[in-house]
Protein backbone atom coordinates (compact mmCIF):
# COMPACT_ATOMS: atom_id res chain seq x y z
CA UNK A 1 0.00 0.00 0.00
CA UNK A 2 3.04 2.39 0.83
CA UNK A 3 4.63 1.89 -2.43
CA UNK A 4 1.24 2.31 -4.17
CA UNK A 5 0.61 5.51 -2.69
CA UNK A 6 4.33 6.65 -3.49
CA UNK A 7 4.33 5.94 -6.95
CA UNK A 8 0.70 7.69 -7.19
CA UNK A 9 1.75 11.22 -5.35
CA UNK A 10 5.48 11.09 -7.51
CA UNK A 11 3.54 11.38 -10.55
CA UNK A 12 1.29 13.92 -9.50
CA UNK A 13 4.59 15.56 -9.02
CA UNK A 14 5.90 14.77 -12.23
CA UNK A 15 3.01 16.89 -13.75
CA UNK A 16 3.58 20.17 -12.04
CA UNK A 17 5.69 21.23 -14.63
CA UNK A 18 3.29 20.42 -17.68
CA UNK A 19 0.20 22.23 -15.47
CA UNK A 20 1.55 25.02 -14.05
CA UNK A 21 -0.60 28.29 -14.36
CA UNK A 22 -0.29 32.19 -13.64
CA UNK A 23 -1.36 32.65 -10.05
CA UNK A 24 -4.64 35.17 -11.70
CA UNK A 25 -7.29 32.19 -10.55
CA UNK A 26 -8.00 31.66 -7.04
CA UNK A 27 -5.40 34.59 -6.14
CA UNK A 28 -6.19 34.34 -1.87
CA UNK A 29 -6.04 30.18 -2.07
CA UNK A 30 -2.63 29.70 -3.52
CA UNK A 31 -0.47 30.13 -0.22
CA UNK A 32 -2.68 28.79 2.44
CA UNK A 33 -5.05 26.00 2.73
CA UNK A 34 -6.83 27.30 5.75
CA UNK A 35 -7.81 23.25 6.48
CA UNK A 36 -6.46 20.53 8.79
CA UNK A 37 -2.82 20.45 8.19
CA UNK A 38 -2.48 23.68 7.08
CA UNK A 39 0.96 24.49 8.39
CA UNK A 40 0.29 23.07 11.47
CA UNK A 41 0.36 19.00 11.93
CA UNK A 42 -2.75 16.68 12.58
CA UNK A 43 -2.64 13.24 14.26
CA UNK A 44 -4.97 10.38 13.47
CA UNK A 45 -6.98 10.87 16.26
CA UNK A 46 -8.06 14.21 15.77
CA UNK A 47 -5.06 16.30 17.75
CA UNK A 48 -3.41 19.26 16.53
CA UNK A 49 -0.17 20.04 17.16
CA UNK A 50 3.27 19.56 15.28
CA UNK A 51 3.19 15.63 15.41
CA UNK A 52 0.58 13.98 12.62
CA UNK A 53 0.13 14.92 8.90
CA UNK A 54 1.07 18.65 7.70
CA UNK A 55 1.12 20.03 4.43
CA UNK A 56 0.94 23.57 3.14
CA UNK A 57 -1.97 24.13 0.49
CA UNK A 58 -3.98 21.59 0.84
CA UNK A 59 -5.93 19.52 3.28
CA UNK A 60 -5.02 16.41 5.12
CA UNK A 61 -7.26 13.67 5.82
CA UNK A 62 -7.02 13.91 9.65
CA UNK A 63 -9.78 15.77 11.14
CA UNK A 64 -8.96 17.61 14.34
CA UNK A 65 -12.15 16.93 17.33
CA UNK A 66 -13.26 18.91 20.25
CA UNK A 67 -10.87 20.91 22.48
CA UNK A 68 -8.75 21.63 19.14
CA UNK A 69 -8.12 25.41 18.56
CA UNK A 70 -5.44 26.67 15.82
CA UNK A 71 -4.42 30.37 15.06
CA UNK A 72 -2.18 30.34 12.03
CA UNK A 73 -0.29 33.77 10.13
CA UNK A 74 1.33 33.72 6.75
CA UNK A 75 3.20 36.15 4.26
CA UNK A 76 4.14 34.86 0.41
CA UNK A 77 6.04 37.03 -1.75
CA UNK A 78 4.51 37.15 -4.99
CA UNK A 79 7.40 38.49 -7.36
CA UNK A 80 10.33 37.00 -5.52
CA UNK A 81 12.13 37.86 -2.48
CA UNK A 82 11.14 38.50 1.37
CA UNK A 83 7.60 39.04 1.97
CA UNK A 84 6.96 42.44 3.68
CA UNK A 85 3.35 42.42 4.20
CA UNK A 86 -0.03 40.84 4.56
CA UNK A 87 -1.17 42.58 0.99
CA UNK A 88 0.14 44.42 -1.88
CA UNK A 89 0.95 43.93 -5.08
CA UNK A 90 4.18 42.06 -3.92
CA UNK A 91 2.74 40.19 -0.90
CA UNK A 92 0.03 37.70 0.08
CA UNK A 93 -1.30 37.24 3.57
CA UNK A 94 -3.93 35.44 5.19
CA UNK A 95 -4.49 35.11 8.90
CA UNK A 96 -6.88 31.94 9.97
CA UNK A 97 -8.25 30.66 13.25
CA UNK A 98 -9.97 27.29 12.87
CA UNK A 99 -11.61 25.05 15.79
CA UNK A 100 -12.47 21.47 16.12
CA UNK A 101 -16.42 20.33 17.13
CA UNK A 102 -16.98 16.58 18.10
CA UNK A 103 -15.20 13.82 18.82
CA UNK A 104 -17.27 11.21 16.85
CA UNK A 105 -17.17 12.28 12.98
CA UNK A 106 -15.37 15.15 14.01
CA UNK A 107 -16.01 18.27 11.89
CA UNK A 108 -13.76 21.37 11.65
CA UNK A 109 -14.59 25.42 11.04
CA UNK A 110 -11.87 28.22 10.58
CA UNK A 111 -12.56 32.18 9.70
CA UNK A 112 -9.49 32.47 7.19
CA UNK A 113 -8.62 36.15 6.63
CA UNK A 114 -6.80 37.06 3.23
CA UNK A 115 -4.81 39.76 2.61
CA UNK A 116 -7.04 43.19 0.83
CA UNK A 117 -5.63 46.13 1.35
CA UNK A 118 -3.39 48.10 4.03
CA UNK A 119 -4.59 46.49 7.68
CA UNK A 120 -7.39 44.87 6.03
CA UNK A 121 -8.42 40.99 5.90
CA UNK A 122 -11.11 39.84 3.66
CA UNK A 123 -13.12 36.65 5.50
CA UNK A 124 -13.59 33.04 4.50
CA UNK A 125 -15.54 30.63 5.78
CA UNK A 126 -13.91 26.67 5.54
CA UNK A 127 -15.11 23.54 6.97
CA UNK A 128 -13.92 20.00 7.14
CA UNK A 129 -15.77 16.99 7.85
CA UNK A 130 -14.67 13.61 8.54
CA UNK A 131 -16.12 10.53 6.85
CA UNK A 132 -14.56 7.23 8.85
CA UNK A 133 -11.33 7.77 10.56
CA UNK A 134 -8.19 5.51 9.78
CA UNK A 135 -8.14 2.40 10.97
CA UNK A 136 -4.98 -0.74 9.71
CA UNK A 137 -7.36 -1.16 6.65
CA UNK A 138 -8.15 2.00 5.52
CA UNK A 139 -7.35 5.63 5.89
CA UNK A 140 -8.80 8.31 7.18
CA UNK A 141 -11.21 10.10 4.45
CA UNK A 142 -12.85 13.53 4.69
CA UNK A 143 -15.36 16.05 2.28
CA UNK A 144 -14.66 19.96 2.90
CA UNK A 145 -15.83 23.14 1.29
CA UNK A 146 -13.54 26.42 0.95
CA UNK A 147 -14.96 29.42 0.86
CA UNK A 148 -18.73 28.54 1.85
CA UNK A 149 -20.38 31.90 1.47
CA UNK A 150 -18.92 32.11 -2.17
CA UNK A 151 -17.28 35.94 -1.47
CA UNK A 152 -13.79 35.71 -2.67
CA UNK A 153 -12.90 35.95 -6.45
CA UNK A 154 -12.67 33.07 -8.98
CA UNK A 155 -10.45 34.93 -11.09
CA UNK A 156 -8.83 38.42 -11.25
CA UNK A 157 -9.99 38.67 -14.31
CA UNK A 158 -13.45 39.52 -12.77
CA UNK A 159 -12.82 40.53 -9.15
CA UNK A 160 -16.16 41.40 -7.79
CA UNK A 161 -17.97 38.26 -9.15
CA UNK A 162 -16.91 35.71 -5.87
CA UNK A 163 -17.42 31.93 -7.23
CA UNK A 164 -14.86 31.21 -4.70
CA UNK A 165 -16.52 28.39 -3.76
CA UNK A 166 -14.64 24.95 -3.70
CA UNK A 167 -15.55 21.19 -2.87
CA UNK A 168 -13.02 18.57 -2.12
CA UNK A 169 -12.46 14.83 -0.86
CA UNK A 170 -8.86 13.81 0.50
CA UNK A 171 -7.23 10.48 2.31
CA UNK A 172 -4.18 10.50 4.22
CA UNK A 173 -2.66 7.63 5.41
CA UNK A 174 0.43 6.79 7.89
CA UNK A 175 3.67 4.81 6.77
CA UNK A 176 6.97 5.01 7.94
CA UNK A 177 8.33 4.23 11.38
CA UNK A 178 6.68 5.04 14.73
CA UNK A 179 10.18 7.03 15.74
CA UNK A 180 10.05 8.79 11.81
CA UNK A 181 6.27 8.75 10.76
CA UNK A 182 5.44 9.65 6.67
CA UNK A 183 2.01 10.82 5.88
CA UNK A 184 0.90 10.47 2.91
CA UNK A 185 -2.34 12.33 1.54
CA UNK A 186 -4.04 12.35 -1.85
CA UNK A 187 -7.54 13.91 -2.75
CA UNK A 188 -9.56 15.52 -5.36
CA UNK A 189 -11.10 18.84 -5.51
CA UNK A 190 -12.67 21.26 -8.04
CA UNK A 191 -12.58 25.13 -8.28
CA UNK A 192 -9.34 26.77 -6.34
CA UNK A 193 -8.06 22.64 -6.94
CA UNK A 194 -8.23 23.09 -9.79
CA UNK A 195 -10.57 20.27 -10.99
CA UNK A 196 -7.90 17.93 -10.81
CA UNK A 197 -6.09 15.59 -7.70
CA UNK A 198 -4.05 17.01 -5.21
CA UNK A 199 -1.74 14.99 -3.07
CA UNK A 200 1.19 15.47 -0.48
CA UNK A 201 3.99 13.65 1.65
CA UNK A 202 4.97 14.96 5.07
CA UNK A 203 7.87 13.19 7.15
CA UNK A 204 9.13 14.19 10.48
CA UNK A 205 12.76 12.99 10.34
CA UNK A 206 13.19 14.59 14.23
CA UNK A 207 10.94 15.38 17.23
CA UNK A 208 10.50 18.67 16.36
CA UNK A 209 11.08 18.91 12.15
CA UNK A 210 9.01 18.70 9.45
CA UNK A 211 9.49 18.49 5.46
CA UNK A 212 6.35 18.11 3.18
CA UNK A 213 6.07 18.26 -0.36
CA UNK A 214 2.72 18.82 -2.00
CA UNK A 215 1.12 19.17 -5.70
CA UNK A 216 -2.16 21.62 -4.98
CA UNK A 217 -3.49 20.83 -8.39
CA UNK A 218 -1.96 23.90 -9.82
CA UNK A 219 1.27 24.02 -8.73
CA UNK A 220 4.18 22.11 -6.55
CA UNK A 221 5.23 23.65 -3.03
CA UNK A 222 7.77 22.30 -0.71
CA UNK A 223 8.70 23.27 2.79
CA UNK A 224 9.52 22.76 6.55
CA UNK A 225 8.60 23.10 9.76
CA UNK A 226 9.84 23.36 13.37
CA UNK A 227 8.31 23.30 16.55
CA UNK A 228 9.92 26.71 18.73
CA UNK A 229 7.71 26.37 21.79
CA UNK A 230 6.22 22.41 22.41
CA UNK A 231 4.76 21.37 25.44
CA UNK A 232 1.80 18.43 25.95
CA UNK A 233 -1.59 21.19 25.12
CA UNK A 234 0.64 24.27 23.39
CA UNK A 235 2.85 24.23 20.14
CA UNK A 236 4.28 27.37 18.49
CA UNK A 237 5.45 26.16 14.77
CA UNK A 238 7.36 28.32 12.66
CA UNK A 239 6.88 27.36 8.71
CA UNK A 240 9.09 28.28 5.89
CA UNK A 241 7.97 26.46 2.33
CA UNK A 242 8.80 27.78 -1.63
CA UNK A 243 5.03 28.37 -3.31
CA UNK A 244 5.83 26.47 -6.92
CA UNK A 245 8.71 26.15 -5.92
CA UNK A 246 10.29 29.54 -5.89
CA UNK A 247 7.52 32.14 -3.88
CA UNK A 248 8.88 32.30 -0.56
CA UNK A 249 6.34 31.48 2.24
CA UNK A 250 6.75 32.19 5.87
CA UNK A 251 4.48 31.01 8.78
CA UNK A 252 3.57 30.62 12.16
CA UNK A 253 1.44 28.61 14.01
CA UNK A 254 -0.38 28.55 17.38
CA UNK A 255 -1.99 25.22 18.35
CA UNK A 256 -3.76 23.79 21.32
CA UNK A 257 -5.22 20.74 21.73
CA UNK A 258 -6.76 18.92 24.96
CA UNK A 259 -6.38 15.32 25.86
Amino acid sequence: MQRLLTVALVCLFVAVAASADEFRDYPEFRYASGLPGGSHGVTPDGHVGFDGAMQLNIPVGYTPGWGNFMLTASAAAINGGFPTDFSGTDNNGTVTVGFGMFNEHRLWFSEMGTGKGENSLEPVENLQFEIVPETEDRPAIAIGVVDILDRRAATLDRPLEGAGRSFFIVATREGGTPDKPLYYTLGYGNGRFHCRPFGGLSYQPASRAKLFAEYDGWVGNVGGAYDVLSSREWHGIFGISLVDFERLDLTFAITKTSF
